[in-house]
C-alpha cells in the first residue's frame, strides 16, 4: 500500500493500522517520518506528485493508493496553491492509479457542506442544495469540493475511486497541527493539563460531529477489503456533541465539580458552523460497518483525555 501524508495525524494512524493487519506499507510525506513508524514501513521524504512516486504507482508497485496528503489549513487563502496541491496533483496521482488498475482512496472533508441550515444529519448529495447547507466557507473547503466534483464528472477511465469526507477526526498525534488540531483534542488537552479552555460565548450549544481516528482507520481498512462503489462517503459518528456536553465530560473525567472556561466574543459569527452532523448511512450500507453511538465518542474522548494527563504531547 502507498500512503501519502504518512507523517501526518490521520496518515500515521492509517499506516499503523495497515501494518498491524500485515500490509507492506510505503509512506510518502514532505516531512520526516515519525520515529515510531520508521521500522514499520519504507518511507520516501518527497512530494507525492514527484515523478519518482508517480512512476512507482504507474509501474504497478502497489495494490492501492491511500491519499491523505493535502494543505489542510482552513486559514490558507491562496486559491492557486490550494488548487495545485489539493486538486491538480492528486488528479495526476489518480491518473497513474487508473493506468495501474488499482484503487485510489483519498481524504475529502465534511467542510464542503459549510453551514448546515437545519439540525439534522446531512447526506453526501446535499452539498449543492443551498436550502440545506451553505457550501464551502473557505478556500480549503472549496478545493476539496472541486476535487470531489472532478472525480465525479471526469475520473480517468477505469479508475476505481473512493472519497472519504471526514468530519471532526480526533485522537493522539495531533500536537504538530497547532490551531488546526481538532477542537475536541484542543479542549481535552487544555483541561487535562490544568489549563483554562477558551470558547466563543455564543457556542456552548454549538454541536460538532466528532469521529475517533480509529474509526477512520477501520473505515479505510474496510474500503480496501470490500467492493465499495465509486463515490464520496461521509465518515462521521452521526452523533453531534455540544461544547456544553464536552465540558461536562471533562468534569466527569477529572471527577471535579466543574470546569472553568473563558468565554470570549465570537468574531466570525457570520461564518461559524454552529452545527455539523454527517449522515453515515451510505458508508454503513456499502461497508457493513455498524453505526457509532454517542457513548463510543465519549469513550474515545475519555481515553484521549487520560492519555493527555499522562503524556501531554501525545
Amino acid at each position: 500500500m502507498l500512503v501519502t501524508g504518512a507523517a501526518g495525524f490521520v496518515g500515521s494512524h492509517i499506516v499503523s493500522g495497515l501494518v498491524a493487519r500485515g500490509a507492506a506499507v510505503v509512506g510518502v510525506d514532505v516531512r520526516a517520518a515519525p520515529a515510531h513508524l520508521c521500522p514499520a514501513m519504507k518511507f520516501h521524504c518527497e512530494d507525492f506528485a514527484d515523478d519518482s512516486v508517480l512512476g512507482m504507482v504507474e509501474a504497478g508497485h502497489f495494490d492501492a493508493v491511500v491519499h491523505q496528503a493535502a494543505i489542510s489549513s482552513t486559514l490558507e487563502d491562496d486559491g492557486d496553491l490550494l488548487r495545485d496541491v489539493n486538486v491538480d496533483r492528486p488528479m495526476r496521482l489518480a491518473q497513474r492509479c487508473a493506468v495501474a488498475g488499482i484503487p485510489f482512496v483519498y481524504a475529502s472533508s465534511s467542510s464542503v457542506y459549510g453551514r448546515i441550515h437545519h439540525k439534522g444529519p446531512i447526506t453526501e448529495n446535499s452539498v449543492d442544495d443551498r436550502a440545506l447547507c451553505s457550501g464551502p466557507l473557505n478556500a480549503y473547503a472549496r478545493s476539496k469540493l472541486l476535487f470531489d466534483s472532478q472525480l465525479a464528472t471526469r475520473a480517468p477511465a477505469g479508475l476505481h475511486w473512493v472519497g472519504l469526507r471526514y468530519t471532526n477526526v480526533f485522537g493522539t498525534r495531533e500536537r504538530h497541527k497547532g490551531p488546526m488540531a481538532s477542537i475536541i483534542s484542543q479542549l481535552l488537552r487544555t483541561v487535562a493539563t490544568n489549563g483554562t479552555p477558551t470558547l466563543f460565548a455564543d457556542t456552548l450549544d454549538a454541536s460538532r460531529d466528532y469521529v475517533p481516528v480509529q474509526r477512520v482507520v477501520e473505515v479505510l481498512e474496510r474500503v480496501l477489503e470490500v467492493p465499495v462503489p465509486a463515490g464520496t462517503y461521509n465518515v462521521g459518528s452521526g452523533c453531534p456533541v455540544s461544547f456544553a456536553t464536552l465540558l461536562r465530560w471533562c468534569s466527569e473525567f477529572t471527577a471535579a465539580a466543574g470546569v472553568n472556561v473563558r468565554l470570549v466574543p465570537n468574531p466570525i459569527a457570520d461564518r461559524y458552523q454552529y452545527w455539523t452532523c454527517a449522515d453515515p448511512r451510505k458508508l454503513q450500507l456499502a461497508t457493513g460497518l455498524s453505526a457509532l453511538a454517542v457513548e463510543d465518542v465519549r469513550a474515545a474522548a475519555s481515553d484521549l483525555f487520560h492519555a493527555f494527563e499522562s503524556m501531554p504531547d501525545a
